[in-house]
């Protein structure tokens, strides 16, 4: 009875009862801070994973407008860490690196590498990096000509090819400057053979001597002679020529580049080819072994009064 009547006086206590509601009510105020800032942390941590991108990327927009290109890369760069971007983040930020290369330029950013870089910002819709992917392009094939320009004009066909070999490996190469090149190359080609061209007295028994080694090469006409070109140019049941040109006293081997490899392991078959040429016509023949599409000599073979056998001329090598 004591007890009941001391739980009644408890619970009818107005004190009592006070003391508790404060008590509820100072628990839900705790929990309810702890929510609150249980919810700005993962803001904060949702603003530090998704908005620092952001923020590298607005610096690094920043810094372009002063033209500042190097602090403007390094900003692209760190922004691309972000494991979370927007497909408009994205191309700001590949168009960024476009144009960052672009102007700081050679030797840090090579052509070929600021074009890889543009080539791909280009690839994303909307992006305004067209017009830097040209103009790159633009700046390899005139930088190329000037090479090519001055190897020609001193006379070394060997850097007019090497400069031209190096620009077919170029993402952009224009294939119409390419042939344009192979042309001067062998018009000057030609011009030197023409000026260097002589006889002597060591030229008629040189042409006997090899003559004597391909008796049956003059009686053959040029179709005969063709087939038999063919024939001794077949490795493994492999042509390594796919077309024959014959001129008065030269002829021209088109190759596949891919045939190339092949070629350098048989020039031997080759030697025997231009000596057989030099029999047939009875003159300084010669044969030149050049790529199938792009025209450029891959191999020239002459013939050597002093060994009385044809030598190779190894040009640069597409790679």
């Amino acid at each position: 009875m004591v007890d009941l009547a001391t739980a009644s006086l408890v619970n009818n206590c107005p004190r009592t009862r006070q003391l508790r509601c404060d008590r509820a009510g100072t628990v839900a105020g705790i929990v309810r801070l702890i929510g609150m800032a249980t919810c700005a942390i993962l803001l904060l941590l949702a603003i530090g994973v998704g908005g620092c991108t952001n923020v590298q990327i607005g610096a690094g927009r920043e810094e372009l407008a002063k033209g500042n290109y190097i602090a403007a890369h390094e900003r692209f760069v760190a922004a691309s860490h972000s494991p979370k971007l927007t497909a408009s983040e994205w191309r700001e930020l590949a168009d960024g690196l476009c144009l960052t290369e672009a102007k700081i330029g050679e030797p840090q950013y090579p052509l070929a590498e600021q074009r890889r870089t543009c080539a791909d910002a280009v690839a994303r819709a909307g992006s305004s990096s067209g017009p830097t992917l040209a103009s790159i392009d633009s700046a390899e094939r005139v930088a190329t000509n000037t090479r090519v320009d001055g190897a020609l004009r001193s006379g070394d066909i060997a850097g007019a090819e090497a400069a031209v070999v190096r620009y077919q490996s170029f993402p952009g190469a224009d294939q119409l400057a390419i042939a344009e090149w192979s042309q001067q190359i062998w018009s000057t080609l030609g011009q030197q053979e023409n000026r260097s061209k002589y006889h002597d007295r060591h030229l008629v028994p040189a042409i006997a001597a090899v003559s004597q080694r391909y008796a049956k090469m003059r009686a053959m006409n040029d179709i005969a002679f063709k087939r038999w070109v063919m024939k001794n140019t077949t490795v493994s049941r492999e042509a390594l020529v796919d077309r024959i040109d014959m001129h008065k006293s030269a002829m021209d081997l088109r190759v596949a580049s891919g045939s190339l490899p092949a070629i350098a392991l048989n020039l031997d078959r080759f030697v025997l080819v231009n000596d057989a040429m030099v029999a047939r016509c009875r003159c300084d023949g010669r044969t030149n072994i050049a790529v199938e599409g792009s025209g450029l000599p891959a191999y020239l073979l002459r013939f050597d009064l002093d060994t009385r056998r044809s030598e190779v001329l190894v040009m640069p090598q597409p790679h």
